[in-house]
């Protein structure tokens, strides 16, 4: 097999997000050249490059390749030759040797025979389901929450979720079956890279500004089981296993009632107010408070009798003052890159904060039910509390020091139950209780030390 460094460079590069550095299946470290193919997979999305030089079959090591081909000419002719066992890759003035193993330890590429398929506008659906992603779950405990969702039909939307916070989005596209796709967070990440990599084919055009300003397009499939398949231009494909299960009903989700409060600010301001206030909501339950005025929110956090505020100037302001407390970090997440206007709504009560920014998805965070026990101990209930604390020490020690006292001396050394000390007399007197009955009857004796 003769092929051009930079050529091999280019394969590699799109292959990149599937392979894995660490794997139980070693084979998976390595790319597949056979049949004028370079695979690579993950076991949850394959990518195939079609490479009309690859007249071999083997498997190359794809770490060590890389970076051997860092330091050899892009314009180079390389030639790869299996044996024995080992790769050989050689150039006009040096080659490389590596270790493979077994074609047959690799995934069998699958046969995809699609059901529905038709081409779609992939800068819009591709960014869209990035951008959703962060909003997903990281925990494994409910896969469909570890995915975005692709709703498809006479509409096409996105959304994720993790229970405390959602994004959605609806796309002006159009796919000719109706279906739910889940799409796990590895595959979303490889298409991504497969849509920044891929050469754009403008369409043919006898102007030059419409040929440049055309959509991206690819085509994608679904085989009718649990397949997905995009192909990017005429030698990309990327089939995707799609999760089993259904994730939530998200648009039942989305809050349809007349909003009690509806508010406009500057993002760029909204996220420095929120940055001031993390440091000491992170101290506590890491909670920021908003409370609406018609004219400003004010953005806050206590801890401890430690307490930070910031206010911002709200654009327009519709219905009642209002109050709730957001998780800190997840509004800083939102807010991150905002720049111009967002548009905070909310129904009051338990309902989420519903967040809009030009054309990004529409984004839910659900409040944090506050209480000011949550955030810091009144001061006097933690000196009446150190006061107990003190005075129950007092009472274990003196009760410690009176049996080492008690184990010293002897039988015949007791205290009289006329030496009663007189301050404690006095003390009983002036606390309005009946004398005293003799220490001897109401408590053990006292013994007195005796000099040796």
């Amino acid at each position: 097999m003769d092929i051009q460094v930079a050529r091999l460079r280019e394969v590699l590069g799109l292959l990149k997000p599937v392979i894995l550095r660490k794997t139980p299946l070693p084979a998976l470290t390595y790319v597949l050249f056979k049949d004028g193919k370079a695979v690579g997979t993950n076991l949850e999305t394959m990518v195939i490059v079609q490479v009309p030089e690859a007249d071999i079959d083997c498997l190359i090591p794809y770490n060590d390749v890389v970076a051997m081909l860092q330091y050899v000419q892009g314009l180079k002719t390389l030639h790869i030759e299996p044996k024995d066992g080992k790769v050989t890759m050689s150039w006009a003035d040096g080659k490389s040797t590596f270790g493979t193993r077994d074609v047959g330890e690799f995934p069998n590429v699958p046969e995809f025979v699609p059901t529905v398929e038709a081409d779609i506008d992939i800068d819009t659906l591709i960014p869209a389901m990035y951008e959703a992603m962060s909003f997903a779950a990281t925990e494994d405990a409910r896969p469909v929450l570890q995915a975005v969702s692709l709703i498809l039909g006479d509409e096409v939307a996105v959304a994720a979720g993790d229970g405390f916070r959602m994004a959605h989005k609806t796309l002006p596209l159009s796919f000719p079956q109706e279906s739910i796709l889940v799409v796990p967070l590895g595959s979303v990440k490889a298409l991504k890279l497969l849509w920044d990599k891929t050469p754009r084919t403008p369409p043919a055009s006898d102007f030059l500004i419409p040929a440049i300003m055309a959509k991206k397009r690819a085509s994608l499939a679904l085989d009718g089981e649990t397949g997905l398949r995009f192909i990017f231009g005429d030698s990309t494909t990327a089939i995707v296993k799609l999760l089993d299960g259904s994730p939530p009903d998200w648009l039942k989700l989305m809050p349809n009632k007349e909003p009690v409060l509806k508010a406009s600010v500057m993002g760029s301001e909204m996220e420095l107010a929120v940055r001031r206030v993390l440091p000491v909501a992170k101290m506590g339950t890491n909670i920021a408070r908003l409370a609406f005025n018609d004219d400003t929110v004010t953005v806050s956090a206590k801890y401890e009798g430690q307490e930070v505020e910031s206010t911002v100037k709200v654009l327009m302001s519709q219905g009642a003052p209002g109050n709730v407390a957001l998780n800190a970090t997840f509004l800083l997440d939102y807010l991150k890159g905002k720049d111009g206007v967002v548009i905070l709504s909310w129904e009051g009560q338990s309902s989420p904060l519903l967040f809009n920014h030009r054309k990004n998805p529409t984004v839910l965070i659900m409040p944090m039910m506050v209480t000011e026990a949550a955030d810091e101990v009144e001061p006097a209930e933690e000196e009446e509390a150190v006061a107990a604390e003190a005075e129950e020490v007092e009472e274990i020690k003196e009760g410690a020091e009176l049996e080492a006292e008690t184990a010293e001396l002897g039988p015949d050394e007791e205290v009289a139950a006329d030496e009663v000390e007189p301050v404690e007399e006095e003390e009983a007197e002036a606390a309005g209780e009946p004398e005293a009955e003799p220490v001897a009857a109401t408590k053990p004796a006292r013994k007195k030390r005796t000099k040796k």
